[in-house]
């Protein structure tokens, strides 16, 4: 296996991502934080009248495609965030109080965590859409399981 396949294996949604009808994000608020997320939240996009995916730039599958690969990319910065968030915590470990530990770990959870989490639902969306419409995943190739999501 390539290092590319073992890239695109890690994001594929897993089947652990699934419980009781729902995505293991919805548990946990991803909604939430979706709607109230301060730059791209959906109250601020109404606002401000942004579209993410623009359908009527070009076809509406490869336009979904095109998101799909965005939420890939926005995912792996947000890895390398949390990366570099903990190698910072552990480089100023003997100067960091019990306060700094819980609003560092706070920080990096709203900041890096769930923003992966909200990349990894909206990605399963997707795939969900794609599959709907008889299109094929950008993951098929890897497996040949369709995404549950019921």
């Amino acid at each position: 296996m390539t290092i590319r396949q073992q890239i695109l294996r890690y994001f594929e949604p897993k089947t652990f991502e699934f419980y009781g009808g729902k995505t293991i994000y919805e548990w946990v608020g991803i909604k939430t934080y979706k709607k109230y997320l301060p730059t791209t939240g959906d109250i601020i996009r109404k606002r401000r009248n942004i579209t993410q995916i623009k359908i009527s730039n070009s076809d509406k599958l490869e336009e979904l495609y095109n998101y799909e690969k965005k939420t890939r990319n926005y995912e792996w910065r947000h890895i390398i965030g949390v990366i570099i968030f903990i190698l910072l915590i552990i480089m100023f470990d003997k100067k960091l109080t019990i306060f700094d530990w819980i609003f560092l770990s706070l920080l990096n959870l709203f900041i890096n965590i769930y923003p992966i989490f909200l990349q990894r639902y909206n990605r399963i969306r997707i795939i969900s859409v794609l599959q709907n419409n008889g299109q094929p995943s950008p993951y098929d190739h890897l497996t040949k399981k369709p995404l549950r999501n019921k």
